[in-house]
């Protein structure tokens, strides 16, 4: 959720059994479809940036110590030119402030160019919000089509009688913003997406099942219908025709012999 605002208020934690839409809500209740800026923001400040600036953190340090220098050479001898005299307080120092100086920067760009709508479910109005501003309002009863790419960096849209559409970057960036549109959908009565953990997962079963199609085309090994369903069938009798491509065990009726091409090459 967020705040009137726009400060977010987070949805539960625990996603529900039934997967019901457990979107982020204003504190006024209208739906957020979408990340909020601190849904975004968030990872690469607690996670990313503090990474990076340890590993930059000896250029601030080195600006540090020439400061404490200039400082000794004036004559100056206060608290701060004694605390960050140990070179392990100046790489502390040093990560800290580029760290400070990095995040600031980077919310910048984020506050100006974040988009993202809500849906106010007592009148029915959606409003598409670009930075600060509200961009455009429209009528949910206008809305006739509306999805988005679970992917965490997949895109929203939805799609207007008149042929409008809009566009909601980074719509699956979590289950919360994916929700958002979920909830969107139910609203509008249109069809309802799954819960983006099964989307996610469906997505990654067809791609494990297309890479074991090409491995086992690479050795001419014939696919079988349990493969489909039996990702560990697969891989022992996949192992077991590169040991016989090995020489390392024996080969059966049909295996591919060490040496012998493919039968697409044969043809």
């Amino acid at each position: 959720m967020t705040a009137a605002s726009g400060a977010p208020v987070p949805p539960s934690a625990a996603p529900r059994a039934d997967g019901t839409p457990q979107p982020r809500r204003t504190r006024a209740g209208a739906v957020i479809v979408g990340p909020t800026r601190r849904a975004r923001y968030g990872p690469g400040a607690v996670i990313g940036l503090p990474l990076l600036a340890v590993l930059l953190s000896s250029f601030p340090a080195a600006m540090i110590e020439r400061w404490r220098e200039g400082r000794i050479a004036a004559g100056a001898d206060g608290i701060a030119v004694r605390l960050l005299e140990p070179a392990p307080v100046q790489l502390l120092a040093g990560a800290l402030l580029l760290w400070a100086v990095v995040a600031a920067w980077a919310a910048i760009p984020l506050v100006l160019v974040h988009r993202v709508v809500h849906l106010d479910p007592r009148t029915g109005e959606l409003s598409l919000r670009t930075g600060l501003r509200v961009a455009q309002r429209r009528a949910l009863v206008d809305v006739v089509h509306a999805g988005a790419d679970p992917e965490r960096t997949g895109t929203g849209t939805i799609g207007f009688a008149d042929g409008a559409d809009w566009t909601i970057p980074a719509a699956g960036w979590d289950e919360a913003s994916f929700d958002g549109m979920r909830a969107l959908q139910e609203a509008a009565g249109l069809p309802v997406q799954p819960p983006r953990a099964s989307l996610i997962a469906a997505a990654r079963a067809a791609s494990r099942l297309r890479a074991q199609r090409e491995m086992a085309a690479r050795i001419a090994m014939p696919w079988r219908t349990e493969y489909d369903a039996d990702s560990t069938a697969f891989l022992a009798e996949f192992d077991r025709r590169r040991r016989v491509l090995g020489r390392k065990e024996p080969a059966r009726p049909g295996d591919l012999l060490p040496g012998e091409p493919l039968p697409e090459a044969r043809r």
